[in-house]
């Protein structure tokens, strides 16, 4: 008599694991945003990806704690990447205020960060201020004044993560 609940229980065990599946699914979508990234806040955002190791992870955390640990304004937005995805955002900053970004890498290797106007396109090869991937803190004042490109690219043989903010002042 056993038999006969089992083989019902099977099917229905099956289109259970069927629908979680298929919800889960539904959640891994892009959901508008951009390739490569998901937001964790309307402000804060990070790799979608897992990080590959756990110093990876513990580095992260350590560089989002050294770029935090830097006394700001109110947070614009600000993430953690990998040195070798980089960090592409336009932010759209209010006319007449003054923001900060403050950036740091912690790994081997360095970074160039460029600042500019969004519409401007790519900077030149070779512009831009180098950061170092030793822990150090570099700033930059920004005027705001509508849409600006804020792009931090490793050199080449970089590793290790980025951390930065944009705050108002």
């Amino acid at each position: 008599m056993s038999r006969p609940s089992v083989r019902r229980a099977v099917p229905a065990c099956a289109a259970v694991a069927a629908s979680v599946l298929a919800l889960a699914s539904c959640g891994q979508g892009s959901g508008g945003h951009a390739a490569g990234r998901s937001t964790v806040s309307p402000h804060i955002t990070t790799a979608s990806r897992a990080p590959g190791s756990t110093s990876e992870t513990a580095r992260m955390k350590q560089a989002t704690s050294v770029v935090a640990g830097v006394p700001g304004g109110v947070l614009l937005e600000g993430g953690a990447e990998r040195v070798r995805d980089g960090i592409h955002t336009r932010p759209v900053l209010a006319g007449g205020k003054t923001y900060r970004l403050v950036l740091t890498c912690l790994g081997q290797g360095g970074a160039r960060l460029t600042v500019g106007a969004a519409t401007t396109g790519s900077a030149t090869a070779g512009a831009g201020v180098a950061v170092p991937c030793d822990r150090s803190v570099v700033q930059r004042r920004i005027g705001g004044d509508g849409p600006v490109r804020v792009d931090v690219d490793g050199v080449k043989g970089a590793t290790g993560v980025l951390a930065w903010r944009i705050n108002t002042l």
